[in-house]
């Protein structure tokens, strides 16, 4: 049986304020892009995960170039002295656009988050 692939866009979820909430918090808290993905975004959140991962990654290189130079430098101080800094700072562009991409992904997340939190669907008052 044939079935029609509609190119109508996709309808985004209607969130209630609570989830909306949590989304945001997730975005936030545990991982920029989660709550994104969680709240119906999720071109938007994938792209936001994957700049936090590679961010993550390149800030990973350059701490861990860092504690190796300074792991030499402890173990044999006399002939570590001169190159220390030599053994850290060939990454140090990693670092930094590590950060900038860390930094980048979060508030890109915060961005998504406000937007979340804004069109989230008002609860009508409890009558009684």
């Amino acid at each position: 049986m044939l079935t029609k692939m509609s190119s109508a866009p996709r309808q985004l979820k209607v969130l209630s304020p609570s989830k909306a909430w949590t989304c945001a918090a997730v975005n936030q808290l545990a991982f920029p892009g989660a709550g994104t993905v969680m709240a119906g975004h999720s071109a938007v959140g994938y792209l936001q995960a994957a700049t936090m991962v590679v961010g993550f990654i390149l800030t990973m290189v350059y701490l861990m170039a860092l504690m190796h130079g300074i792991f030499n430098l402890a173990m044999n101080s006399t002939a570590a002295e001169a190159q220390s800094p030599s053994l850290y700072h060939h990454q140090a562009w990693a670092g930094k656009v590590g950060l900038a991409l860390t930094i980048l992904a979060w508030c890109w997340s915060l961005l998504s988050s406000v937007e979340i939190i804004r069109t989230a669907q008002k609860e009508p008052p409890v009558l009684s």
